[in-house]
């Protein structure tokens, strides 16, 4: 690595509402990778219904890797390292977008949001480590 500066996580909100890299998503790390050692991506969703932003890159399935490779390359090809910033939001998951649904460690509401997700069963855990 370069140097020992990394490009901390930051929800851009620049993907398209299927999730898929953007011109703008790659603009703004591309820019940023110019003189940094590594950048974090956004946090990445697993599956479409845990998102924190209606706009969010996923990694949840195929025809999100063109975008995503293109990215790294460019971001490699500028000198930086690329860290990916898995995501489960938990109980955080926005409520706003269709499709989503709450599960967590606790049956405890999110002060910012209000709503109790469901309490994660062996079930659900499972679910989660083999997204």
């Amino acid at each position: 690595m370069r140097n020992k500066f990394i490009l901390a996580p930051v929800k851009t909100g620049y993907a398209d509402s299927s999730g898929r890299v953007t011109e703008s998503f790659r603009d703004f790390y591309i820019e940023r990778s110019k003189d940094i050692g590594a950048v974090t991506l956004e946090p990445l969703y697993m599956d479409p219904g845990l998102r924190e932003i209606p706009t969010q890159v996923g990694i949840d399935s195929d025809d999100k890797i063109e975008g995503l490779s293109d990215l790294v390359s460019d971001i490699h090809a500028n000198g930086a390292r690329v860290i990916a910033h898995l995501n489960h939001p938990g109980r955080v998951a926005n409520p706003k977008i269709p499709g989503n649904y709450f599960v967590s460690s606790s049956a405890e509401a999110c002060p910012s949001i209000g709503k109790v997700p469901k309490a994660m069963d062996e079930a659900d855990m499972k679910k989660v480590v083999t997204l």
